[in-house]
């Protein structure tokens, strides 16, 4: 069944509607990491699914931001569709970097600027605003939808399990519509079935009480290089992480999986280009990245904090350093495992001394891409863009997919409508225009084929 020609008249329509409460809701700061705006920001969310129809409630949790629960309801439908996304964003620093204020959304040059107007504020607005658009043409949307929107991914949810574990009808479901979807660099929709996991940590070493002056390095302890040392024992010059079972669980994809993974275009070569690197880490071939992206582990060191970094010279030796590291994990690994193996390597090297702050634990997620739901999107995306799609076996990035996956068993899959060069989580985050009511088309054409389709073999 293809879309109405009624329901994407209405989404051509009210399109300048759309992106004013696009703009709407990216005006309102609701930024997790310091809080700012994310109370009033649940609220305005609550406002705007109660605004096309939709039923709404918030709930809460004791030091959490609150998520918004909602719910638009098909009377005798069979299958229920949960539309996972969040409202909280990324802090907006450097703001000298925005060419207009990143709370402020302007539209220039064909594109909508502002935080959060793609991730993921963009998202949220376009999946209510095409329920809206059912409702008023058609009465109710082809199958049951609920909302989940959670104002802490940006730091990790670490509240979402909770949530969904104490209110566990309410998000009861066969099929997750995941937070983003990107379209690529050649016009080409992505759909994406996965996400990895993620262990964060921050690693502290501090070897004196205070500052020295380096004059005394000839005697005293230096933080920073015993961090080092530390650090060159994690992984090898190839990429592969040395601490003892780390690859213990990690599975091989499936052959139909990686004729998949083959077949399709990979970003690998554009990351070289976009970001100006010589070549691969751990001089990977093309291949090998490819690969990586999709079903390697990691070991990333995202920043390190220690001694005198201004201008000039300070000769200190300083007391203490800190670095944060993220671990990125594929299907199967267990992040608690994993972080008791870290603790088990750092003790039997001599580094017990190094105290480790425990923060984001994810497990990863994947969903078949031979699931009726994934079907319905990759057709769907053949049906209104007229390209076949790229099929993304997994994405390089983390979310918390495992939360819908390992308690309903859900499968879930990312699309949407974010170009490449959207430039989330950085200065002058933006949308392009033309591609929001192709996005939301494909949204509907998915819902339309899965409601129509075959149920999910379990």
């Amino acid at each position: 069944m293809t879309l109405a020609p009624a329901l994407k008249e209405y989404i051509h329509d009210n399109q300048d509607r759309f992106l004013r409460d696009i703009a709407r809701l990216a005006a309102q700061p609701s930024v997790s990491a310091t809080k700012d705006g994310v109370e009033e920001c649940a609220l305005l969310v609550k406002k705007m699914i109660e605004e096309i129809g939709g039923k709404a409630q918030l709930l809460r949790l004791d030091g959490a931001a609150p998520l918004v629960y909602g719910e638009v309801m098909r009377s005798g439908a069979a299958k229920t569709v949960l539309f996972y996304n969040h409202y909280d964003v990324q802090p907006v620093e450097p703001l000298e970097l925005w060419k207009s204020p990143p709370f402020k959304p302007e539209i220039r040059d064909g594109r909508m600027y502002g935080r959060g107007v793609s991730d993921d504020k963009g998202h949220l607005v376009a999946r209510l605003k095409l329920i809206e658009s059912y409702l008023k043409v058609n009465g109710e949307p082809p199958c049951n939808i609920k909302f989940c929107f959670e104002g802490e991914e940006e730091v990790g949810s670490g509240h979402l399990d909770e949530y969904v574990a104490k209110n566990s009808e309410l998000f009861k479901s066969d099929a997750v519509l995941w937070e983003y979807g990107r379209i690529d660099a050649e016009g080409r929709p992505v759909v994406s079935l996965g996400v990895k996991g993620m262990m964060y940590m921050e690693l502290v070493v501090r070897t004196l009480n205070q500052d020295a002056h380096s004059m005394y390095a000839a005697a005293l302890p230096n933080p920073v290089w015993r961090l080092v040392k530390l650090l060159n024992m994690i992984k090898d010059e190839h990429e592969r992480i040395l601490i003892p079972g780390w690859y213990e669980r990690v599975k091989a994809l499936a052959g139909d999986e990686l004729k998949v993974l083959k077949e399709e275009p990979s970003e690998a070569q554009d990351l070289l280009t976009t970001y100006g690197a010589k070549g691969f880490a751990g001089g990977l071939s093309f291949e090998e990245a490819r690969m990586a992206l999709v079903s390697g582990p990691t070991a990333n060191i995202a920043g390190i904090l220690g001694g005198y970094t201004g201008p000039g010279s300070k000769t200190v030796l300083p007391a203490e350093v800190r670095c944060k590291m993220d671990f990125r994990l594929v299907p199967e690994q267990d992040p608690d495992e994993l972080y008791a193996r870290f603790s088990d390597f750092l003790s039997s090297n001599g580094f017990s001394d190094v105290k480790v702050e425990r923060m984001t634990m994810e497990p990863a997620a994947r969903t078949s891409y031979t699931s009726p739901w994934a079907q319905a999107a990759i057709r769907a995306a053949g049906q209104v863009f007229g390209v076949k799609p790229v099929i993304e076996i997994s994405s390089p990035g983390t979310g918390p997919l495992y939360v819908f996956a390992r308690r309903y068993n859900s499968d879930a899959v990312d699309l949407g409508f974010a170009p490449p060069d959207d430039a989330i989580h950085a200065p002058n985050e933006n949308i392009r225009l033309d591609y929001l009511e192709k996005g939301m088309v494909w949204m509907g054409q998915t819902l339309e084929n899965y409601a129509a389709g075959p149920g999910r073999k379990d």
